[in-house]
């Protein structure tokens, strides 16, 4: 029997797809209320403000995703580790559509308001990506590489391919003869973003 979602599960349901679809700053906690069918009271007797609402949207989705990179990376051969590290997120992206979203507002944004708990599982996410890269270099399998870097292709290039979905299908529109082989699934972008990144590190 699938247990009945709660108020306040309600609430963070909601907000996630407003802060996808409008981001932070437009978002406002009167349209959330009023899409759950309840007063914005309502929001305030779980959340004290709309940055309390934000921070947990967001950091309950950055906790899962570190989480599940930490467990699914835990491979003896760093090279499958850190395919493992690239699938992981991107299929984490499918998974939760709206964390794509509102993590890709948040780069063009420059994380102005990313909330500073959240910053703790990124800094978990980027050292396990260190740990498996200098795991690589130490078995002479990987060149040495900036962690940050790497991060930032797997990051950019899967949630930016995941949002422009609309520009894509609409610049197909414009070309001549069916080019849908240059618009793959983004399942098919996250495993051939893990061969190239693990190409280009493979000593």
């Amino acid at each position: 029997m699938v247990k009945p979602q709660s108020k306040k599960e309600a609430i963070l349901e909601v907000s996630a797809h407003f802060f996808a679809n409008k981001g932070y700053i437009k978002t406002t906690l009167d349209e959330i209320a009023s899409e759950c069918s309840i007063t914005k009271p309502a929001i305030y007797y779980h959340f004290k403000d709309k940055q309390n609402l934000y921070e947990a949207v967001l950091c309950k989705r950055f906790a899962l995703i570190s989480e599940k990179i930490l467990n699914e990376t835990q491979k003896d051969n760093p090279t499958d580790a850190l395919e493992a590290y690239v699938k992981t997120f991107g299929y984490y992206l499918i998974e939760d559509i709206d964390f794509g979203a509102i993590f890709a507002r948040e780069l063009a944004d420059g994380a102005n308001n990313l909330p500073k708990k959240c910053i703790k599982n990124l800094s978990i996410i980027l050292e396990r990506l260190d740990e498996i890269l200098l795991q690589g270099k130490r078995v002479g399998a990987f060149q040495e590489e900036n962690p940050f870097m790497i991060q930032l292709m797997i990051v950019s290039t899967l949630t930016n391919y995941q949002t422009t979905h609309k520009l894509r299908k609409d610049v197909l529109s414009q070309l001549n003869g069916t080019k849908e082989h240059i618009n793959p699934e983004l399942s098919d972008i996250i495993d051939n973003l893990a061969q190239k990144i693990k190409k280009a590190l493979i000593c």
